[in-house]
């Protein structure tokens, strides 16, 4: 401990919980048996996409352990590699914080872009390990047609997270 500095401590308050919140309710809300049976192939990936907008806009609310408490989160749930959402989740953090500033003020279209090709990569990356675990090759159908979902479902759901961030973190 050196002598006359302090540590800077960073208190957010209760508005710094939000995005932890709002993604832990994405996360139920991605969880819920809606519909049929194929409600699971063509449901979004709220989280990913909550996380990747929280992350662009406010990323000190958004720490590492947050990202990895969620995707252990997701981990349990689903029916994946125990780790692999909590993988997919820190890297999307570590992918946001390299390339921020290249993106950041940009349009929408921009950032929707940054996100689909992101979770692209991410979906391929978890088609590999799935398939390594597995040890078959997986159908690329399915995942396929859920990044399609999650990739268009960033708009929609990014102006409704947009809303609450300007009414919640005031």
């Amino acid at each position: 401990m050196s002598i006359g500095r302090s540590s800077p401590i960073v208190s957010f308050g209760i508005a710094g919980f939000v995005p932890l919140l709002v993604s832990l309710f994405m996360a139920l809300l991605m969880l819920l048996p809606i519909g049929s049976g194929v409600a699971n192939e063509i449901m979004p990936n709220l989280v990913l996409i909550s996380v990747f907008y929280w992350l662009s806009n406010r990323p000190l609310l958004m720490p590492y352990g947050a990202c990895a408490v969620l995707g252990l989160f997701m981990d349990l749930w689903l029916d994946v590699p125990l780790g692999l959402n909590m993988l997919i989740l820190v890297l999307t953090r570590l992918f946001v914080l390299n390339q921020l500033k290249h993106y950041r003020g940009r349009s929408r279209f921009v950032h929707w872009l940054v996100f689909a090709l992101m979770s692209l990569a991410m979906y391929v990356l978890s088609w590999i390990v799935i398939s390594g675990v597995e040890t078959t090759l997986w159908p690329v159908r399915p995942l396929l047609l859920q990044w399609l979902v999650t990739a268009f479902s960033y708009a929609p759901v990014g102006f409704v997270l947009g809303r609450l961030r300007r009414t919640a973190l005031r």
